[in-house]
């Protein structure tokens, strides 16, 4: 390890530890030589002018006892003299004798400051030495006595700066000393402490590597110290982490139940396979499977079942990914294979790189499809997935994961309702996307605005030819008084959830249009389709209450028509949600009969009062289907011994009408009694229909319509 290192939070380089160390030695000691040699220097320099103003006044006095005679006499040239000898003292920078009057008899050295005539007139007034500390010197002022008259003063001034520098010498062995220790103690102290932190810097080392990710190391020190329980802290520490990270790692990108990589890591992966594909001019091909079968069954299961199914399904399609990928891409599926994953709700996805073209990716996936449709044993069941998939290639479908998997998304969805379960991306798909988003958007719209309106279809008596109830149903109304063809928006609904709301617009408005012939003497059974998304809701039959409550309409004159598929998806729940309404006089009927799954058994106990045929039996009369008149019989046979009122659906030809109305069926609707007509015009039929039977007994509020009746009525 070098003695500087890199840190990457400042950017720039520190000192390691044994050079930090030395240098605090270094810095300490010179603090301390700098410290000693400042206090030596200001003791000295306070020695020096207390010897300094000692020496001046022990000269003042002693030389004014020699210069009293000249002084009396005013022998200036022995005064001269005098002044010569005394220039040669050490230290002394000027010297001056005056008279009474401060005038200067001899001198060297310069005039005195004002500071030094100062003390001349202290000492002279007080007849004591005087002593002067200024800037740069030290005056001593001593007067001049003759037979012990005062006759004049005699001043010797000492040089500060000769003074101090007498003394530094005496430092200079001090500083010389501590630096000598200096450089002794600074290499040493550098060895000393880059070996007793040796094991300090392999922990740095270490710290380094597992920071770079690097975690499959253990650190190995045995200093029988603090360092080397740091380091087994470490080791202990990483094992965990790194078991941690695998285990965050296993839960981020891996599917817990197929361990397969899961959404995320197929995301990832995806990128960065569309990243190289551009560079390298290559295609990448994303494909989506959907096993229908697979989730209805998993919905009927525990969740012990449900996830050994789901890894035996995600075995099987590893595996025939493996198979077709040595077929397919002979050249790059050894050093590019294809990646399988699970996605959310159960769905798996196929990613392979380097397909030369979209009929390749196609075949890879129509190969693929076939594996997964052949049928399987599991658990003493075969079982038969039902696959279908969608194929997009990038870069032509996408320049990003998102993109790419929802247009493989677009293609899944319309493989579904092909024939051959298997679609490949292409623009079209993207426009009806768009498009089916508009609609929604229209749809939500219209419901705001409640274009969404009843049109009511007449029941016809096959006997009498009479309208003796209608069934309410959906028309999209637009503004321009364009109508919507309910085959359009009716899927649309159910596939955007809202055909729960349209469901609940026709619900209100067929009550409120009863509740209003009933009124003006027209009362008539009106029959009202019920959605899952309704008969799914807790509150069903509270709303259903609240709606004739609202609407003034007595529930006897109100029919649900449930779908036999929906009926039977849960039987007990099914029994639950009707028999509050039933109890209250509201009557239901089977709809679609016969296009179902359900038992005879399951469906006595369904506790309903009218049967629908569904009209492909009707229209199987007309197309000479051999097999229409026995199913039309056995469903009019078993109403008849349950009781059940019939209705049949689709009745367009007479022929029809004469062959239900033989064999029991009283009850029709369809074109040949007329479509489904708006509220005003349906409530005009009735009122002609009142006028052509004047001579008949009008039919009282109180009373429910002859199509309550059973037995013959069916």
């Amino acid at each position: 390890m070098s003695a500087r290192q890199t840190v990457a939070g400042r950017g720039g380089k520190r000192l390691d530890l044994a050079a930090r160390a030395t240098l605090f030695t270094v810095l300490l000691v010179t603090f301390m030589a700098a410290a000693s040699a400042l206090v030596a220097l200001h003791v000295q320099q306070e020695i020096s002018m207390r010897q300094g103003r000692q020496t001046g006044e022990q000269l003042a006095t002693l030389l004014r006892r020699y210069v009293a005679n000249n002084v009396a006499t005013r022998d200036a040239a022995s005064l001269r003299g005098m002044m010569e000898r005394i220039a040669e003292v050490p230290h002394v920078s000027g010297a001056t004798v005056l008279d009474l009057s401060g005038a200067s008899l001899a001198s060297f050295g310069g005039a005195l400051s004002e500071g030094e005539q100062r003390a001349v007139r202290t000492a002279l007034a007080s007849r004591q030495n005087a002593i002067f500390t200024g800037a740069d010197d030290i005056a001593v002022a001593a007067p001049v006595f003759q037979d012990g008259r005062l006759i004049g003063s005699f001043v010797i001034i000492m040089s500060r700066q000769s003074l101090a520098s007498a003394h530094v010498t005496l430092v200079l062995p001090i500083i010389l000393t501590l630096g000598l220790f200096l450089a002794v103690t600074a290499p040493l102290t550098y060895v000393f402490v880059r070996r007793i932190t040796a094991p300090m810097r392999s922990l740095t080392s270490f710290a380094g590597e597992v920071t770079a990710a690097r975690l499959g190391r253990q650190i190995d020190i045995r200093t029988g110290d603090e360092f080397e329980t740091l380091a087994n802290a470490f080791n202990h520490m990483i094992r965990r982490i790194e078991g941690s990270m695998k285990r965050i790692q296993q839960l981020a990108f891996v599917d817990p139940v197929t361990q397969l990589p899961n959404q995320e890591r197929f995301a990832r992966e995806l990128n960065d396979m569309i990243a190289r594909a551009v560079e390298e001019d290559a295609q990448v091909a994303v494909m989506l499977f959907d096993f229908a079968r697979l989730r209805r069954l998993m919905e009927t299961l525990d969740q012990d079942s449900s996830n050994e199914l789901l890894q035996v399904v995600a075995g099987r399609i590893v595996q025939a990914v493996r198979t077709v990928d040595r077929v397919v891409r002979v050249q790059s599926s050894h050093a590019k294979p294809s990646l399988v994953a699970t996605l959310r709700n159960h769905d798996f996805a196929l990613l392979a790189p380097s397909v030369t073209d979209p009929s390749e990716a196609a075949r890879f996936a129509q190969m693929v499809n076939s594996a997964m449709n052949q049928p399987f044993d599991w658990r003493e069941h075969k079982m038969h997935l039902g696959a279908s998939c969608g194929v997009a290639v990038a870069p032509r479908d996408g320049r990003d994961a998102d993109t790419v998997m929802r247009h493989a998304m677009m293609a899944r969805t319309a493989a579904k309702t092909g024939a051959t379960g298997l679609k490949i991306f292409t623009k079209a798909l993207d426009r009806e996307a768009v498009a089916r988003v508009t609609f929604e958007r229209e749809m939500r719209a219209a419901l705001e605005r409640n274009e969404f309106r009843a049109f009511f279809q007449p029941k016809v008596n096959f006997v009498t030819g009479r309208i003796e109830s209608a069934e309410a149903l959906a028309r999209w109304v637009r503004p321009d008084r364009t109508i919507v063809s309910p085959a359009k928006f009716i899927p649309a609904a159910e596939e955007n959830g809202l055909i729960g709301q349209v469901s609940d617009a026709i619900l209100r408005e067929a009550c409120w249009k009863a509740a209003g012939w009933a009124r003006d003497g027209l009362p008539i059974q009106v029959a009202v389709n019920v959605s899952m998304l309704q008969f799914r809701d807790e509150k069903f039959p509270d709303h259903v209450l609240r709606v004739l409550e609202h609407a003034g309409l007595p529930p006897y004159f109100l029919e649900l028509e449930v779908t036999e598929s929906v009926a039977m998806e849960d039987p007990e729940r099914t029994v639950r949600m009707i028999e509050p309404l039933r109890q209250k006089g509201v009557r239901f009927a089977i709809d679609d009969f016969g296009c179902g799954h359900s038992s005879l058994a399951a469906l006595t106990n369904l506790p309903f009062d009218v049967i629908k045929i569904d009209q492909q039996f009707v229209r199987g009369l007309e197309r000479g289907d051999r097999q229409a008149p026995a199913i039309v019989e056995t469903i009019l046979a078993m109403a008849r011994t349950l009781d059940l009122a019939v209705v049949a659906e689709g009745v367009e030809r007479r022929e029809e009408a004469a062959f239900l109305q033989a064999r029991g069926c009283r009850y029709g609707q369809g074109f040949l009694y007329g479509a489904a007509v708006p509220p005003q015009e349906f409530g005009r039929m009735l009122r002609d229909q009142r006028l052509e039977a004047s001579g008949e007994e009008a039919p009282q509020l109180h009373q429910a319509p002859h199509l309550a009746a059973g037995g013959s009525a069916a």
